[in-house]
């Protein structure tokens, strides 16, 4: 299981609501660069963490 860099809970995609699984260690990595665009492997979407719908998608929390 992987923690969402956020809330710290599962990481779970929010459209398909497949289980994160980083497919390499740089994409691992990616998860707590917040200027990195993750794509769900299932889905193939941009990652939106199912808790608290924040967008994996490289614009960073605070920006508008």
């Amino acid at each position: 299981m992987f923690a969402c860099a956020y809330c710290e809970r599962p990481l779970t995609c929010d459209l398909c609501r497949a289980e994160y699984v980083p497919p390499s260690a740089e994409h691992f990595a990616a998860l707590s660069r917040a200027e990195d665009v993750i794509l769900c492997p299932a889905c193939e979407a941009v990652l939106v963490c199912r808790w608290c719908k924040t967008p994996y998608d490289g614009t960073g929390r605070d920006e508008g």
